[in-house]
């Protein structure tokens, strides 16, 4: 089973890896509570990429979590339902 300290570890260290422009994007929306216009705005740059960098980001910090997860069995499958 999966230890808290081992997903907040690896979590630490993909942040880490995340150039310091993108690490502020995601802080500005997710810990500062703005928009991703606000953001863009803040940062000077297309709407579109703060769009884009925290949809990317976000879904390999989602991989760091989850892929570790399924690997150890931990996160099953729901059961198929029957056909009516």
């Amino acid at each position: 089973m999966l230890k808290p300290n081992g997903v907040r570890e690896r979590l630490a260290a993909e942040w880490t890896r995340i150039p310091s422009r993108e690490r502020l994007m995601l802080a500005l929306l997710y810990f500062e509570g703005l928009t991703p216009t606000e953001a863009a705005r803040a940062l000077g740059c297309p709407v579109r990429e703060v769009e884009r960098t925290v949809e990317s980001r976000l879904s390999k910090l989602l991989g760091v979590v989850v892929a570790p997860t399924l690997r150890s069995g931990v996160a099953r499958r729901s059961p198929r339902r029957k056909a009516a």
